[in-house]
C-alpha cells in the first residue's frame, strides 16, 4: 500500500510541475543596447502580452557589465529565461544554453551556431559589420575628400585625408576606434592576413604583415591621429557623439544609435590594403537551462522566428537581418547600409572562415581586447612582434 501510496504521489507531482511549467506567464529577458533596439523590442514584447497573456521583462544592463551579470546569475542558480547574446556568449555560457531543435525552422537564417549534438542554439537576430562612421560637417570644412562604394581609399590616403583634421581647434583628435579588438582585428584581414593557418596550432600572427599592421596602429596612437580617450571611457561612440572627432570605426548598430546626433554624418567604405574586408558578427536570442520557464521561452523564440515579428525587428532598429529572403526597408538610412552590404559581399570566404575559428575559442574576446589596448598604451614598453608573439600565445593556451 505505500508503495502505491507513494507511486501516486510522484505522479501527481509530476503533474503539478508540469502544470506550473504551462503556466509560467513572466519571464525575464537580459537586454543591452547600442542604440533603439530596445525601444522596438518592448513594443513587440507588448504586442506579445497582447497575443499570449505572457510578459516578459526586458532587463536593460550596460554592455561593459554584461557578461558578468550573465555569469553572476547563471552560477547563483537565477538564470535569465532569455538573454540577447553574442557569438561570444553563445561559446561561453554553450553549456547552460538550450537546445532549440523543432522550435523553428532554422533553415530560414544565416549566421546560426550549434552545439556539440549539431543543434541550433540561439536564433539569430541580426548581423553586424564593421565600418567607417564620417562626422561630414567636420571633413566637408577642412577639406577631407572621402571615398565612394566604387573607388576605396588605401589606408595611406585615408590617414593623409583625415590628417587634415589634426590640431584643428575644435578636433580632438582625427577619429577613435573602438576599444575592442573586434575593430581592430579586419586590419589584418585588409592586408591579407588570416589569423590561423590550421587552427590552433599555426597562425600568422607573427608574420611581417602582421607585425606591419600592428606597428601601424600603434603609430596611429603615438601621432595622435586616433584618440586613446576611447580607452579611458570604454565608450567611443559617446565621444563621436561630441562632434569633436572625424571618424568612428564601429559597427553597422550604430546607424540606429547615431540617429539624433547635431552634426551631419555618413558611412564611408572603409580602407583596403591587398583587400577590402570586414568581420561578421551578430546579435542572437538564447534561452538557458534552469530558468524554471524554458517552456515559455521556448514558446516566445518560435513566436520571434516568425518572419512578421522578425522583421519588424530588424526594419524597425534598423539592423542587417539574418533572414533569408527578406526585405528590409532602410529608409532615410538605405545609402548607409548600402556601404555595410558592400563590406560583407567584398569579404573574401577564407576571412569569414578564419573569423568563425577565431570566435570558438573560449574567452577569445578579453584577450584580444588587451592586445588592441595594449596597441592603444602610451607607456607601452613592448614591440609590435612581442605583443603578437603573446597574443599568438595566449590564444593556443585557451584554444580548444
Amino acid at each position: 500500500m505505500k508503495k502505491v501510496l507513494g507511486l501516486l504521489f510522484a505522479v501527481a507531482l509530476v503533474f503539478v510541475l508540469f502544470g506550473c511549467q504551462e503556466k509560467v506567464t513572466e519571464l525575464q529577458m537580459l537586454w543591452w543596447s547600442d542604440g533603439t533596439e530596445g525601444e522596438v523590442m518592448q513594443e513587440l514584447l507588448d504586442q506579445y502580452f497582447e497575443e499570449t497573456g505572457v510578459t516578459v521583462e526586458l532587463v536593460s544592463i550596460p554592455y561593459n557589465d554584461y557578461e558578468t551579470r550573465l555569469a553572476t546569475m547563471i552560477t547563483g542558480g537565477e538564470a535569465p529565461a532569455l538573454a540577447r547574446v553574442t557569438e561570444g556568449h553563445l561559446n561561453n555560457f554553450k553549456e547552460q544554453i538550450l537546445s532549440l531543435d523543432g522550435v523553428y525552422d532554422d533553415s530560414g537564417f544565416t549566421n546560426l551556431f550549434f552545439n556539440e549534438d549539431g543543434d541550433v542554439i540561439s536564433l539569430p537576430m541580426d548581423i553586424t559589420a564593421n565600418g567607417l562612421f564620417v562626422n561630414t560637417d567636420l571633413t566637408s570644412k577642412y577639406g577631407v575628400n572621402l571615398p565612394t562604394v566604387n573607388d576605396v581609399w588605401t589606408w595611406a590616403e585615408f590617414e593623409t585625408e583625415m590628417n587634415k583634421l589634426k590640431g584643428q581647434d575644435d578636433v580632438v583628435a582625427p577619429g577613435v576606434f573602438d576599444h575592442q579588438g573586434h575593430r581592430t582585428m579586419p586590419l589584418f584581414y585588409q592586408h591579407g592576413i588570416e589569423l590561423w593557418d590550421t587552427p590552433y596550432t599555426t597562425s600568422n600572427l607573427k608574420s611581417t604583415q602582421a607585425v606591419e599592421v600592428a606597428e601601424m596602429m600603434m603609430r596611429f596612437y603615438e601621432e595622435g591621429f586616433l584618440g586613446d580617450q576611447t580607452y579611458v571611457t570604454k565608450n567611443s561612440a559617446n565621444l563621436f557623439r561630441t562632434g569633436s572627432y572625424g571618424f568612428h570605426m564601429s559597427g553597422n548598430w550604430n546607424v540606429s544609435g547615431y540617429q539624433n546626433l547635431t552634426f551631419n554624418w555618413t558611412v564611408v567604405p572603409m580602407p583596403q590594403g591587398t583587400n577590402r574586408a570586414t568581420i561578421l558578427g551578430g546579435k542572437s536570442l538564447a534561452a538557458f537551462a534552469n530558468s524554471g520557464a524554458e517552456k515559455a521561452a521556448k514558446n516566445f523564440i518560435e513566436w520571434m522566428a516568425e518572419a512578421e515579428q522578425h522583421d519588424a525587428y530588424t526594419g524597425g532598429v534598423p539592423y542587417l537581418t539574418p533572414r533569408l529572403g527578406a526585405e528590409v526597408e532602410y529608409g532615410n538610412f538605405q545609402a548607409q547600409y548600402d556601404v555595410f552590404l558592400s563590406e560583407i559581399a567584398a569579404t573574401d570566404q577564407k576571412y569569414v572562415q578564419d573569423w568563425l575559428d577565431q570566435v570558438m575559442i573560449p574567452g577569445m574576446y578579453p584577450i584580444i581586447n588587451q592586445f588592441v589596448e595594449d596597441l592603444a598604451n602610451p607607456a607601452q614598453t613592448k614591440t609590435a612582434a612581442q605583443l603578437l608573439a603573446d597574443l599568438e600565445t595566449a590564444l593556443k593556451n585557451v584554444a580548444p
